[in-house]
């Protein structure tokens, strides 16, 4: 096999990845937007549904935790 053949197989190897993680982010995309529009219409989720004063605020716990 050739040089420029061994190129060209990684390269479409590589278009190949590329395609099958954007394929992966783009159903990421969609779940995270169905869950977001889920969350909007549930009054218990505060600041979600329109009501950003009901949010807790400051840092969220995680950040808060020290090492």
């Amino acid at each position: 096999m050739s040089d420029h053949e061994e190129k060209a197989d990684a390269v479409e190897a590589e278009i190949d990845r590329l395609e099958r993680e954007s394929s992966e982010l783009e159903g990421e995309i969609a779940d995270t937007r169905e869950d977001w529009e889920r969350k909007k219409g549930d009054d218990n989720v505060p600041g979600a549904a329109g009501k950003p004063e009901a949010a807790e605020s400051g840092l969220p716990p995680e950040a808060e935790q020290q090492e």
